[in-house]
Protein backbone atom coordinates (compact mmCIF):
# COMPACT_ATOMS: atom_id res chain seq x y z
CA UNK A 1 0.00 0.00 0.00
CA UNK A 2 2.69 2.51 0.94
CA UNK A 3 4.75 1.69 -2.51
CA UNK A 4 0.76 2.43 -4.30
CA UNK A 5 0.41 5.84 -2.49
CA UNK A 6 4.81 6.95 -3.31
CA UNK A 7 4.09 5.97 -6.85
CA UNK A 8 0.98 8.10 -7.29
CA UNK A 9 3.30 10.81 -5.48
CA UNK A 10 5.97 10.72 -8.29
CA UNK A 11 2.81 10.62 -11.31
CA UNK A 12 0.81 13.66 -10.09
CA UNK A 13 1.71 16.63 -11.16
CA UNK A 14 0.91 19.09 -8.64
CA UNK A 15 1.15 22.00 -10.37
CA UNK A 16 -2.09 20.91 -12.54
CA UNK A 17 -3.87 20.24 -9.50
CA UNK A 18 -3.31 23.41 -7.43
CA UNK A 19 -4.14 25.15 -10.74
CA UNK A 20 -7.24 23.19 -10.94
CA UNK A 21 -8.47 23.30 -7.49
CA UNK A 22 -8.13 27.40 -7.60
CA UNK A 23 -9.80 26.99 -10.74
CA UNK A 24 -12.72 25.48 -8.98
CA UNK A 25 -12.74 28.07 -6.21
CA UNK A 26 -12.79 31.18 -8.40
CA UNK A 27 -15.57 29.65 -10.79
CA UNK A 28 -17.29 28.42 -7.25
CA UNK A 29 -17.01 31.89 -5.95
CA UNK A 30 -18.21 33.78 -9.12
CA UNK A 31 -20.74 31.54 -9.17
CA UNK A 32 -22.13 32.34 -5.72
CA UNK A 33 -21.39 35.45 -6.15
CA UNK A 34 -24.25 35.67 -8.98
CA UNK A 35 -26.53 33.49 -7.25
CA UNK A 36 -26.37 35.91 -3.91
CA UNK A 37 -26.76 39.01 -6.07
CA UNK A 38 -30.08 37.88 -8.39
CA UNK A 39 -31.72 36.63 -4.97
CA UNK A 40 -30.17 40.44 -3.41
CA UNK A 41 -32.01 42.17 -6.49
CA UNK A 42 -35.34 40.18 -6.74
CA UNK A 43 -35.75 40.98 -3.08
CA UNK A 44 -35.31 44.58 -3.41
CA UNK A 45 -37.22 44.43 -6.43
CA UNK A 46 -40.42 42.74 -4.56
CA UNK A 47 -40.01 44.51 -1.64
CA UNK A 48 -40.60 48.03 -3.91
CA UNK A 49 -43.50 46.50 -5.67
CA UNK A 50 -45.12 45.48 -2.45
CA UNK A 51 -44.20 48.62 -0.31
CA UNK A 52 -47.22 51.32 -0.43
CA UNK A 53 -45.84 54.82 1.01
CA UNK A 54 -48.62 56.73 3.06
CA UNK A 55 -49.83 59.05 1.65
CA UNK A 56 -48.70 62.85 3.04
CA UNK A 57 -52.23 64.11 3.95
CA UNK A 58 -52.51 60.63 5.75
CA UNK A 59 -48.49 61.06 7.06
CA UNK A 60 -49.76 64.39 8.59
CA UNK A 61 -52.56 63.12 10.63
CA UNK A 62 -50.47 60.28 11.73
CA UNK A 63 -47.89 62.52 12.69
CA UNK A 64 -50.36 64.62 14.98
CA UNK A 65 -52.13 61.93 16.15
CA UNK A 66 -50.52 58.90 16.17
CA UNK A 67 -46.76 58.96 16.10
CA UNK A 68 -46.15 60.62 20.13
CA UNK A 69 -46.50 56.84 21.12
CA UNK A 70 -46.75 54.97 17.97
CA UNK A 71 -43.32 56.52 16.09
CA UNK A 72 -39.79 56.47 16.93
CA UNK A 73 -39.91 58.70 20.69
CA UNK A 74 -43.02 56.24 21.56
CA UNK A 75 -43.57 53.82 24.79
CA UNK A 76 -42.53 49.76 24.03
CA UNK A 77 -46.25 48.73 24.33
CA UNK A 78 -47.96 51.27 21.59
CA UNK A 79 -44.51 50.68 19.39
CA UNK A 80 -45.09 47.33 20.06
CA UNK A 81 -48.44 46.87 18.22
CA UNK A 82 -47.84 49.60 15.53
CA UNK A 83 -44.70 50.81 15.15
CA UNK A 84 -44.96 54.17 12.10
CA UNK A 85 -41.14 54.07 11.81
CA UNK A 86 -41.39 50.41 10.51
CA UNK A 87 -44.32 50.75 8.21
CA UNK A 88 -42.06 50.32 5.23
CA UNK A 89 -40.89 47.14 6.64
CA UNK A 90 -44.36 45.85 7.00
CA UNK A 91 -45.18 44.83 2.62
CA UNK A 92 -48.31 45.34 1.81
CA UNK A 93 -50.62 42.35 3.19
CA UNK A 94 -49.62 43.77 6.80
CA UNK A 95 -49.82 47.42 5.80
CA UNK A 96 -53.61 46.56 4.76
CA UNK A 97 -54.06 44.88 8.11
CA UNK A 98 -52.27 47.75 10.13
CA UNK A 99 -54.55 50.63 8.32
CA UNK A 100 -57.81 48.64 8.79
CA UNK A 101 -57.12 47.88 12.41
CA UNK A 102 -55.84 51.94 12.44
CA UNK A 103 -59.53 52.64 10.81
CA UNK A 104 -61.43 50.12 13.14
CA UNK A 105 -59.65 51.93 16.71
CA UNK A 106 -60.17 55.40 15.62
CA UNK A 107 -63.88 54.85 14.63
CA UNK A 108 -64.52 52.95 17.76
CA UNK A 109 -62.74 55.99 19.78
CA UNK A 110 -60.54 53.90 21.11
CA UNK A 111 -57.29 55.50 19.94
CA UNK A 112 -56.15 57.83 20.84
CA UNK A 113 -56.83 56.47 24.69
CA UNK A 114 -58.76 57.84 27.40
CA UNK A 115 -55.80 59.22 29.46
CA UNK A 116 -54.20 60.83 26.34
CA UNK A 117 -57.41 61.92 24.99
CA UNK A 118 -58.02 63.83 28.72
CA UNK A 119 -54.21 65.35 28.53
CA UNK A 120 -53.79 65.81 24.84
CA UNK A 121 -57.32 66.87 23.33
CA UNK A 122 -54.71 68.02 20.25
CA UNK A 123 -54.14 64.85 19.65
CA UNK A 124 -57.82 63.57 18.98
CA UNK A 125 -58.37 63.18 14.87
CA UNK A 126 -61.65 65.26 13.73
CA UNK A 127 -64.75 62.65 11.96
CA UNK A 128 -63.39 64.02 8.72
CA UNK A 129 -59.70 62.93 9.30
CA UNK A 130 -60.58 59.69 10.47
CA UNK A 131 -63.30 58.88 7.21
CA UNK A 132 -59.81 60.00 5.19
CA UNK A 133 -57.78 57.16 7.15
CA UNK A 134 -60.44 54.74 6.02
CA UNK A 135 -61.18 56.00 3.20
CA UNK A 136 -57.06 54.99 2.33
CA UNK A 137 -57.33 51.51 4.97
CA UNK A 138 -59.79 50.74 1.87
CA UNK A 139 -57.70 51.24 -0.61
CA UNK A 140 -55.07 49.15 0.90
CA UNK A 141 -57.53 45.78 0.88
CA UNK A 142 -55.92 43.42 -1.83
CA UNK A 143 -59.56 43.36 -3.71
CA UNK A 144 -59.31 46.92 -4.19
CA UNK A 145 -55.60 47.34 -5.17
CA UNK A 146 -54.68 48.28 -9.24
CA UNK A 147 -52.76 45.82 -10.42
Amino acid sequence: MDYLFIFMLKVIDYDNVKTLVQSFWTLLNITLLAFFTNIYSLSAQVSKRQQIPIPENINSIFQTSCMPCHGIKGGRLPKGRLNFSRWAGYGAVKEAEKASLICSVLRKGAMPPKKARESHPELIPSKEQIDIICGWAETLKPKNRKK
